[in-house]
């Protein structure tokens, strides 16, 4: 056996924890899972014939050493390494679900030398034996992993794989694990604790050289696992130890959900503070004196002087009055214009008509098409029928001009009169015609018609002058009351958003009593549970003495969220070499306490993938195994767990032996190797 190394100098004089039983209760004494026999075939059916290697594993310690000085001496420093240590661990792995069958490169490699390749493994789930055999290629179009409830390795298989059962097997695994299990809610992700997630732990990478206690998946490994926060690492790890219960999980997400809360209003506060400011400024500016309290009594009577004061300038009564009574009188006047120019110029409209007429006959052409109705149209209609209206009489002109009318001076004299008819009777009789006297009584109905346009033209630009005037007084009148208006407008602005402002900050500070009142009732149900807390750390001292020695005292913080291992001798230790033994005996107690208390609800089973490697000194590596001896002989029968390790580094002489050593591997010959070959 090997020996304890010598106790360090200087053992600091402190409260060491009792020694724990080791021995199973009732309710633990078998591991929830566990593999009994894991074979390997390059091809389908599984034969002795197409079988690479075949292992077979027993509850307890299972040791698979892969010998540092190999059988070629040539290759004898590289006997230990490529032995196929992790392809093993990768294959439990893979049969007990997890996503691929080790990297891309080696399942690439296999196929290429091997084909597409079967893995096939006794699984045992709450004592009920499963077979599982699952294609090392998962992508293998037609192939299909399957499971069968009490199949056995030794069983005849057909020409064709089965395709049935995978999926109750893994409701069978999810059942065994987690019965009787409370609370399987990650508080950070709010997902539900389940098999792939759990096995993480259970089976830490290789690739991750035990970095810390909640590293267990490198990318380089390509698990295919799913994701898991840091946060929910943590809380995964207090679900499976009982250490939160129902109450304290309902008060994590409480605090979560608050916590998240408070950020988001600090994080806003400053764009209420800079609305605030804004307003301020905008109000101070136009009182033109500096403002504080929004509720300030002189800041609220200046404001209401002010509006007061310029709401009685803006009296605009008297001004809309007087603009009524103007807008009447241009108004009427307007419509008279209108009236007027309207006939006149169906007047002339009629006659234009009339002309175009008469110009088409004469040239031989067709009549023009008829204009389109318009407001003409009413004029020219009205004064059908009418008497004599301004610049029309049907009196014959010498009456007109012994009467004196004024529109019969406008006409031509008889002379004039005589001398156009002596110019028409000078043209041909062909070419007389209404023409000329339509043409002259269009011009004059045009000249009759002009002033009146013009005095339409006149009435109509009054009317809009003095609109344009009485809205510029109008506007003129009522600045004060916008004036007025827009200061109370700032004054509102600037307590709407001091009133804000102080919603906000009695939010935050709600939510901060609401934090620490989450905070003292979660410590409070804590302590509730401190005597699991203690049991556990029993545990992991009395791992951490089997891997050190007696002084030392091992310790586990639960701080919140954190989990902080400790180890102490004359102060702490936290070298790199004690940082990766914290972690394995961190591990070790979970197991151990899986088996010796019934309120925790680890499945006792843990496969470490050659922990010597990641910086363990090899005479503390060699108490790992002497502390799951002692696991197994606290048993009175069969031990309640499985513990699989890889190693390179010699395990103890009292271990390296039957029924502890299950495999020893050498790389240095391709038949040392797990697979019988160099991939």
């Amino acid at each position: 056996m090997n020996t304890i190394p010598e106790p360090l100098p200087g053992l600091a004089d402190m409260l060491v924890p009792a020694s724990p039983s080791l021995k199973p209760v009732a309710e633990r004494a078998s591991p929830a899972l566990w593999i009994h026999k894991l074979a390997v075939y390059r091809s389908w059916p599984p034969t002795r014939d197409n079988r690479l290697r075949e292992i077979v594993l027993r509850r307890g310690l299972n040791v698979v050493w892969a010998r540092p000085a190999g059988e070629n001496f040539a290759a004898s420093r590289l006997a230990g390494h490529g032995a196929g240590k992790t392809i093993f661990c990768r294959l439990i792995r893979y049969v007990l679900d997890e996503a691929n069958a080790g990297s891309t490169e080696f399942r690439e490699a296999f196929e290429g030398k091997l084909g597409i390749g079967w893995v096939l493994a006794e699984v045992y789930l709450a004592d009920k034996r499963w077979l599982v055999g699952r294609p090392i290629m998962a992508s293998a179009g037609g192939y299909h992993s399957f499971a069968v409830e009490g199949g056995s390795l030794e069983d005849s298989f057909s020409e064709k794989p089965p395709r049935a059962g995978y999926s109750e097997y893994r409701a069978a695994v999810d059942a065994a694990v987690f019965s009787g299990m409370p609370l399987k809610t990650l508080p950070d992700s709010r997902k539900t604790l389940d098999w792939p997630r759990l096995l993480q732990w259970l089976s830490r990478d290789q690739e991750a050289h035990l970095a810390s206690l909640t590293e267990w998946r490198h990318t380089d490994s390509e698990s295919g696992s799913p994701e898991i926060s840091a946060d929910d690492r943590a809380n995964l790890i207090r679900l499976v130890l009982g250490l939160v219960e129902s109450q304290e999980q309902d008060l994590l997400t409480k605090l979560s959900k608050k916590s998240a809360d408070h950020e988001s209003k600090v994080r806003d506060r400053p764009k209420r503070e800079f609305t605030v400011e804004r307003a301020r400024g905008a109000l101070s500016a136009a009182l033109e004196m500096p403002v504080g309290d929004p509720k300030d009594s002189v800041l609220l009577l200046t404001v209401e002087n002010r509006v007061k004061n310029l709401v009685s300038r803006a009296d605009v009564s008297t001004s809309n009055a007087e603009f009524e009574s103007e807008l009447d009188g241009l108004l009427s006047e307007m419509s008279a214009r209108q009236a007027e120019w309207g006939f006149a110029r169906g007047w002339v409209a009629e006659i234009e008509e009339a002309v175009e007429l008469e110009e088409a006959r004469s040239r031989g052409v067709p009549p023009p098409t008829p204009k389109p109705k318009s407001s003409d149209d009413f004029y020219r209609q009205s004064f059908i029928g009418l008497g004599p209206f301004p610049g029309y009489c049907s009196h014959p002109m010498d009456k007109a001009r012994l009467a004196k009318c004024t529109i019969a001076r406008e006409r031509k004299s008889d002379d004039e009169v005589r001398d156009a008819i002596s110019e028409v009777a000078a043209v041909p009789a062909s070419d007389v015609s209404k023409l000329a006297e339509a043409r002259a009584e269009f011009k004059r109905r045009q000249a009759l018609a002009a002033p009146k346009k013009a005095a339409y033209d006149y009435a109509q630009a009054l009317l809009n002058a003095a609109r344009k005037r009485h809205r510029e007084e109008l506007t003129r009148l009522k600045e004060p009351a916008r004036q007025a208006a827009a200061l109370e407008a700032l004054l509102t602005s600037f307590q709407s958003a001091c009133t804000e402002l102080e919603t906000w900050n009695y939010e935050i500070k709600a939510l901060e009593a609401d934090k620490r009142e989450l905070e003292d009732r979660r410590a409070a149900l804590s302590e509730q549970h401190r005597k699991m807390v203690q049991h556990f750390t029993e545990h992991f001292h009395h791992v951490c003495r089997q891997m050190l020695e007696d002084a030392v005292v091992g310790r586990v913080e639960f701080a919140g969220r954190s989990i902080v291992p400790r180890l102490s001798y004359n102060g702490n230790r936290d070298s790199a070499a004690l940082k990766v033994t914290k972690w394995v005996a961190f591990d070790l107690a979970a197991l151990a306490l899986g088996m010796t208390d019934k309120d925790a609800f680890h499945p006792r089973f843990l496969l470490h993938d050659s922990p010597r490697e990641s910086d363990l000194a090899p005479l503390i590596y060699g108490g790992l195994f002497l502390a799951a001896q002692g696991f197994e002989a606290a048993t009175d029968g069969e031990p309640a767990f499985q513990y699989i390790v890889t190693t390179t580094e010699p395990p103890p002489d009292d271990v390296k032996k039957a029924p502890w050593l299950r495999l020893e591997l050498d790389a240095s010959v391709p038949g040392g190797r797990f697979l019988g070959l160099n991939l």
